[in-house]
C-alpha cells in the first residue's frame, strides 16, 4: 500500500524534475520570484478552501493528533492572512505550515511543477549539505569554493538567524505527531538549501555566518549559489561514499557467525540488483542462514528506512516471533469515493469492492489488505537477541514493524526516536490535489492505519530508544557510527 507514497514523499523531500507547465512563465536567477504571477485574494482563498475541504473529506486521520477545534482555528487564521495578492511561493508559505499542523508525515504541500523544475535545474542553491542536530544546522559537506566549512555551525544566512531558519523549516516539514527527529531529518542535507529559497525566500549570494568550534570564533563566508545538478555532480566526485548502493537490503556476519548485521534500506526493491532478488527471498534465505550458522545476536539496521510495502514489514516480523499475531487493528477510510478527486489525475478512482467492507456510518475498512486479520509466523524463527537501530528517518512501514517489535518486547532499540507514530499512520492511496489557481499541490492520504499494539503512553511519539545515542557533526563527517558500535558492544556481551 505505501509504495503509492513514494512519489509524494519524493516531491516533499527533494523535488524531482518535471516539465514546465505551460501556464507558468519560465523563471530563473535571483529575480525568479519577481517574475511570478500574482493571484488575487479571492483566487487564493478559493484554492485554500479546496485544499481544506479535500483534507476534511478525505483524510480519515485528520484529527488524530490535533483536535478539530484547534485545527479549525489554525486554518481560519491562515485563511485570514490571504488578504493581499500573493504568488505561488507566498501562498505555499501560508498553506504548508497550516496543513502540517495535522501532524501527519504522509500529508504534504508541494510547489507547482514549474517551480519544482526551477529548483531542480537552474535555481542557485546554497552549496552546502547541512545536517540539523539538536535544532542547530551544521555543515556536513562543503561544495563551495571555500571548501573548508565542514563541521562548522551555521549561525545565520543573509542576516536571518539560524534558529528562525530551522523553526520555519520544521514548521513546514510534515511529520507524525510530535516527533522532532523526523522533522530535523526532513529538512537536512540538500533539502536545507532547497527550503532556504522555497520557505524563506533567501537567495544567492548567501552571506553565511558560522561558528568554528576548533578556532573558537565566528567566520563569515559569501557563497554563490550553485544549481542542483552541479551540486550533485560535485558530491558524486568528492564523496562517493554518500552515493546510495541502490540495494534494498544486505547482511553480513561477525564473530564467526554468532552475530549478524542486517541492513534494510527500504521495504521494497532488490537485495541483489543483478539477480533481481526481492526481499521475500532475501528474508527467507537470510533467516535460514542465521539458523545454519547458529547466530545468536541480530543487529537490524533500519535507520533512514522510509518504509515501503506494508506486507514486507509484517513478513520481517513473522521471522522473529513463533505465535500467530494480529498486525493491524483496523484500516479505515472515510469513503470509497471523494468529490475532490476532480482536482487529481485520477478523478474516477475507486478501490476494488473486494478490498473493503462498509460500516453503517459509511466508513470503509480495508479488510482485503494482505496484513488484515490473524497472521502466521514464518520458519525458521530467529530466537536470539535482536538489536534494532532507528533514527528520524525510520518511517511508515518501518515504524509499523518497529512498533510490533517494541510491543512484543522482541528487540532492544538503539539510536534516535523513530519517525513514525507508534500507533499507526495515514497513508495508502494518496492522491495529489492540484489547486486550480496557484497549481500548488496537496497530498491527501486516504487510509488511516491502526496498529494492533497497546500500552505505550506517548501516543504522539515514535519509539524512544532504550539506548539513546547523541551524534556530533564531527562523528558524522568522520563516518563514526556510534549506534552500531553500541549495538556490537551489547551483542558481544550477550554471546560470550
Amino acid at each position: 500500500m505505501k509504495r503509492l507514497l513514494a512519489v509524494a514523499c519524493a516531491l516533499l523531500l527533494l523535488p524531482a524534475s518535471f516539465a514546465f507547465c505551460e501556464a507558468w512563465p519560465a523563471a530563473s536567477g535571483d529575480n525568479a520570484e519577481a517574475n511570478l504571477p500574482k493571484f488575487t485574494p479571492a483566487q487564493l482563498l478559493e484554492d485554500f478552501q479546496i485544499a481544506r475541504r479535500a483534507l476534511e473529506e478525505g483524510h480519515s486521520g485528520i484529527y488524530r493528533y490535533t483536535p478539530k477545534a484547534r485545527l479549525d482555528q489554525i486554518f481560519n487564521q491562515a485563511a485570514r492572512s490571504l488578504n493581499h495578492p500573493m504568488d505561488a511561493y507566498e501562498f505555499f508559505r501560508v498553506l504548508s505550515p497550516a496543513v502540517n499542523q495535522i501532524k501527519c508525515g504522509h500529508t504534504s504541500v508541494i510547489l507547482p511543477e514549474a517551480l519544482r523544475a526551477e529548483l531542480n535545474t537552474r535555481a542557485p542553491l546554497l552549496p552546502l549539505r547541512v545536517r540539523v542536530i539538536a535544532k542547530k544546522p551544521y555543515v556536513f559537506r562543503d561544495y563551495s569554493n571555500v571548501g573548508q566549512l565542514a563541521g562548522m555551525e551555521i549561525r545565520s544566512i543573509n542576516g536571518v538567524a539560524a534558529r528562525r531558519i530551522v523553526e520555519t523549516m520544521m514548521a513546514a516539514a510534515s511529520g507524525d505527531g510530535d516527533v522532532e527527529t523526523s522533522r530535523q531529518t526532513r529538512i537536512g542535507d540538500l533539502r536545507f538549501s532547497n527550503l532556504l529559497l522555497s520557505m524563506l525566500a533567501l537567495k544567492s549570494p548567501y552571506d553565511v555566518v558560522l561558528w568554528d568550534a576548533k578556532m573558537k570564533r565566528e567566520q563569515k563566508a559569501r557563497l554563490e549559489g550553485v544549481p542542483l545538478p552541479k551540486l550533485q555532480e560535485i558530491s558524486r566526485a568528492a564523496y562517493p561514499q554518500d552515493i546510495p548502493s541502490g540495494r534494498a537490503a544486505e547482511i553480513k556476519y561477525l564473530d564467526d557467525g554468532r552475530t549478524a548485521q542486517m541492513k534494510i534500506y527500504q521495504f521494497g526493491g532488490f537485495s541483489d540488483l543483478e539477480t533481481k532478488k526481492g526481499l521475500r527471498a532475501f528474508f527467507k534465505e537470510s533467516f535460514e542462514e542465521l539458523q545454519t550458522k547458529g547466530t545468536r545476536a541480530l543487529i537490524l539496521d533500519l535507520r533512514n528506512n522510509g518504509g515501503g510495502e506494508d506486507e514486507l514489514g509484517k513478513l520481517l516480523l513473522s521471522y522473529l516471533i513463533d505465535k500467530p499475531f494480529k498486525y493491524y487493528e483496523d484500516l479505515v477510510a472515510n469513503s470509497d469515493t471523494f468529490s475532490f478527486l476532480k482536482y487529481t489525475n485520477q478523478p474516477n478512482f475507486k478501490p476494488p469492492e473486494k478490498m473493503y467492507t462498509r460500516d453503517a456510518d459509511g466508513k470503509i475498512h480495508l479488510s482485503g489488505h494482505p496484513n488484515w486479520g490473524i497472521n502466521q509466523p514464518n520458519k525458521p524463527t530467529f530466537n536470539g537477541k535482536v538489536y534494532i537501530l532507528i533514527n528520524g528517518g525510520s518511517f511508515s512501514a518501518t515504524s509499523e514493524f518497529s512498533s510490533h517489535a517494541h510491543y512484543l518486547k522482541r528487540a532492544t532499540f538503539i539510536g534516535e526516536e523513530s519517525a513514525g507514530g507508534y500507533y499507526g499512520n495515514s497513508s495508502g492511496f494518496s492522491p495529489l490535489v492540484k489547486l486550480p489557481n496557484t497549481q500548488v499541490g496537496v497530498v491527501v492520504p486516504i487510509v488511516t492505519y491502526y496498529m494492533a499494539v497497546s500500552g505505550y503512553k506517548a501516543a504522539s511519539r515514535g519509539i524512544v530508544p532504550d539506548y539513546p545515542v547523541e551524534h556530533t557533526i564531527e562523528d558524522l563527517i568522520a563516518g563514526k557510527d556510534r549506534d552500531l558500535e553500541l549495538a556490537l558492544q551489547l551483542a558481544r556481551k550477550e554471546i560470550r
